[in-house]
């Protein structure tokens, strides 16, 4: 008699569904650097909105969230230091945020691959954007080989030219 009671009560309490206004929406975007073809997955959790695109505007070195917010809300967003970040010289700068083009204050926790936002947005946003002072990077690791040949190159050529100059 006692499992009949706990059976139903269990199946009653399963079928109560849950509320939508409350529901977080965990997903990942994944975010393609044109030039490299290198592929960057941004994970977020939103509540009161549905994300519809995200790109990177390497112009302005931010980050754009297109959303549909259907009542107020957050957006709790992972931001790979390798797509997006804020620095100055060594050490980590402030992230400027706008919601629909509003300065907006916002809650972040950092680590050595990825910063984390915690954003608030009123119902009817439509747009986020996150200003860093670097992006993606925009050609891949290809200049930086050659940089460093033509650091050398010109190290070797100088020390000859030396050589030849105080020996004559």
């Amino acid at each position: 008699m006692r499992w009949k009671f706990l059976a139903a009560l269990s199946f009653a309490l399963l079928s109560i569904p849950s509320l939508p206004a409350f529901a977080q929406q965990a997903s990942s975007y994944e975010i393609k650097n044109p030039q490299g073809g290198q592929s960057y997955d941004v994970n977020y959790t939103t509540t009161g909105a549905v994300i519809n695109t995200m790109f990177v505007n390497t112009r302005d070195t931010s980050l754009i969230i297109l959303m549909n917010a259907t009542s107020d809300g957050n957006i709790v967003i992972d931001l790979p230091r390798s797509l997006i970040d804020a620095r100055t010289g060594i050490g980590d700068d402030q992230f400027i945020v706008l919601v629909d083009d509003t300065y907006t204050t916002f809650h972040e926790t950092k680590t050595s691959v990825d910063r984390t936002l915690s954003i608030q947005f009123a119902a009817g946003s439509s747009r986020i954007e996150i200003i860093g002072t670097q992006v993606m990077p925009e050609f891949g690791s290809l200049p930086l080989v050659i940089l460093a040949v033509s650091i050398v190159s010109i190290v070797i050529l100088s020390s000859r030219n030396r050589l030849r100059f105080s020996t004559g």
